[in-house]
């Protein structure tokens, strides 16, 4: 609950505004907000998914992205959403790995901010173990599985040049796949002191105090120029940037999500005839 300041209206709006034609949600650990998302987006393929807790032993939690190619596969992260939710609930809810390997099918994974390979790197483990973890992960996903280029600012996040600049040399020495996304919270650029007083109130923090956290990075919908100048900040060559967008683009074209809507889902029950002569002789006694 109050991760972010928008409605999926505003999400699809802005994305129009920007000439989008796919846009992502991702709500953490849930899918409370994909639905309403799906149904809204006219003209703009949707692309569903979540940003979901990961742990072997729950102690250390990390965040794997998943995301659906098409319905079948939609049902896939809404199952290992509700074992999330119901069955690995310690401090928080999250999944294991036997669950994605079970319903690992058709799902495409980025790595994301918090996963665990970028952990790997700053823990500065050797190269070929983290190798040997991506891939793991692809096999898992059948080479799905992308290492994750975010668009925030290295001089506000230096941790993330150390681990990009890992990707790179994976990219270019060892074939891995990629792709570049930018997270948003709130919509305009303008709206991160809001989405500051929106997280005061979630944690609750005194908005004037200097010790508590602050927003710094910029997570508001960017526009394809917006990327490129974050990229062009940290150092990225036009070329590369190019081919780093390329592929993104690549993937969402690969995804197709219909989700067939106001079908009645509840299964047929036969009921045996001698339960139906019951009934009979219970409605005829009331009457």
């Amino acid at each position: 609950m109050l991760m972010g300041i928008w409605t999926p209206q505003d999400i699809i709006q802005r994305a129009k505004d920007n000439d989008q034609n796919a846009i992502a949600i991702t709500d953490l650990n849930s899918g409370y907000g994909m639905l309403e998302f799906y149904e809204k987006t006219k003209g703009i393929k949707p692309i569903l998914g979540t940003d979901i807790y990961f742990s072997y032993d729950w102690k250390k939690i990390m965040n794997i992205v998943l995301l659906a190619k098409n319905y079948q596969w939609y049902k896939n992260i809404i199952k290992l959403i509700s074992i999330a939710n119901t069955e690995n609930i310690k401090q928080t809810p999250y999944i294991k790995m036997e669950d994605l390997k079970k319903y690992s099918d058709g799902i495409i994974a980025l790595s994301w901010w918090n996963g665990e390979i970028e952990k790997l790197i700053i823990s500065q483990e050797p190269k070929e173990l983290i190798l040997d973890k991506i891939t793991e992960y692809e096999e898992i996903f059948n080479w799905e599985f992308y290492l994750e280029f975010i668009t925030y600012d290295y001089k506000i996040t230096p941790e993330r040049k150390k681990i990009e600049k890992i990707f790179l040399e994976y990219i270019k020495e060892h074939n891995k796949k990629w792709v570049i996304t930018s997270n948003y919270r709130y919509i305009e650029k303008e709206d991160k002191q809001t989405y500051d007083v929106l997280l005061c109130v979630k944690n609750n923090w005194k908005y004037y105090d200097p010790q508590r956290p602050k927003v710094i990075k910029d997570s508001y919908i960017m526009t394809e120029e917006d990327v490129k100048k974050i990229l062009s900040k940290n150092g990225i060559k036009e070329d590369f940037q190019e081919y780093l967008i390329a592929n993104t683009h690549k993937i969402s074209d690969s995804i197709d999500c219909k989700i067939p809507l106001w079908n009645l889902l509840f299964p047929k029950y036969v009921v045996p005839l001698k339960y139906g002569d019951l009934y009979k002789k219970i409605d005829k006694n009331a009457n």
